[in-house]
């Protein structure tokens, strides 16, 4: 949980109402059980020097000790939620020793307080059984106190999934559309229209292929799955680069270096075509400068790359492909797209799920 997140879950406001909500509820608790029952928490010594009638100034200086307690366990716990560890358990470690340290600390420190603010003069005896009393009860209100922090964080969590859910379900909607909008688009259309009427008249045979293959991809392009096999988008990514090279020919080549290992690993639905899109769209490609786009997998990752060739007049783009593929990974996995362009070389690689 980052800084922000701990100051949205764990606010001042919501510290200062927790803390008089559990003291109060606490105090409350036990003096009904020193009426209407065995007093929780006290010992028999203890409990001989206290008649059962209320005391207002009593009840009030537990109140008021209680509720700096558990505020200073809340701002403790906010603290440790600001910060974040590598190890679950780390987090969780911390905050159980230091709410407890706390706990006991200020018990003490308010047992002796007490004492000293009192008329009479306790004895050895009774300060250590009031002092033993204390901790107990402290103690426990601790541990309610870490259980209301946990219940808190659960119920944010669950708020922050499902917003993030929500978020990426419209992300993935984005993306279809603007990929299916990038394959609609008069220039694609144009292209592949113009590319198939030249096959038809040279070759039917690759006519046919060519006219399967843009089949392929636009039907691709209009499923509803929010993750798919590296295998199946493997697939609409050759019958996109089997249209692309039969209409750049030899100055168009991709090569595949895919360790068959990774198939079932998960991407998401056209990430790869739109990187190999973005390649096609954005290099020059020429019998002076052919282009070859190059396909990996490695280290629990699938990349794209290719040589820089800019064109002189680059094609329009609305910015938002790769920002939106990185958003989409953060959202369904919390992993990192890495992006490196040192000049010569781009490359985007994409981390694969094993789930």
């Amino acid at each position: 949980m980052n800084k922000t997140t701990a100051l949205e879950y764990l606010s001042l406001k919501r510290i200062a109402l927790a803390s008089l909500i559990i003291s109060l509820g606490f105090h409350v608790i036990m003096m009904l059980s020193f009426f209407f029952g065995d007093t929780l928490f006290s010992s028999e010594i203890v409990k001989a020097m206290h008649p059962h009638h209320f005391h207002f100034g009593r009840f009030l200086f537990f109140i008021s000790t209680s509720f700096i307690m558990v505020f200073l366990i809340l701002i403790y716990n906010r603290k440790i939620l600001s910060f974040t560890f590598k190890k679950k358990y780390t987090e969780l470690t911390l905050m159980v020793l230091g709410s407890l340290t706390i706990g006991a600390v200020l018990s003490i420190g308010f047992v002796f307080t007490r004492a000293a603010l009192s008329p009479e003069h306790p004895d050895a005896e009774f300060l250590y059984n009031f002092m033993r009393d204390s901790l107990v009860r402290d103690l426990s209100m601790t541990a309610v106190v870490l259980l209301v922090v946990q219940l808190l964080r659960s119920q944010y969590y669950q708020k922050t999934i499902a917003v993030e859910n929500e978020t990426l379900r419209s992300e993935n909607i984005l993306t279809r559309f603007e990929a299916l909008k990038n394959q609609l688009d008069p220039h694609f259309l144009f292209n592949s229209l113009n590319t198939l009427q030249s096959l038809i008249t040279l070759d039917t045979e690759k006519a046919e292929n060519y006219l399967q293959q843009l089949s392929s991809v636009l039907r691709y392009t209009l499923q509803n799955k929010e993750v798919i096999s590296l295998e199946e988008e493997l697939k609409c990514v050759q019958a996109y680069c089997d249209m692309m090279q039969i209409r750049y020919g030899e100055n168009l080549k991709f090569e595949f270096k895919i360790d068959a290992k990774y198939n079932n690993f998960k991407v998401l639905p056209l990430s790869l075509q739109s990187l190999i899109e973005n390649s096609v769209k954005h290099n020059v490609i020429s019998s002076k400068q052919p282009l070859v786009v190059t396909v990996d997998t490695g280290d629990d990752s699938v990349s794209v790359s290719n040589p820089i060739q800019p064109k002189t007049s680059p094609e329009e783009s609305n910015g938002i492909g790769l920002v939106n593929l990185t958003e989409r990974y953060r959202l369904k996995w919390n992993k990192n797209v890495e992006i490196t362009d040192d000049g010569s070389t781009f490359c985007v690689k994409l981390p694969l799920q094993n789930d």
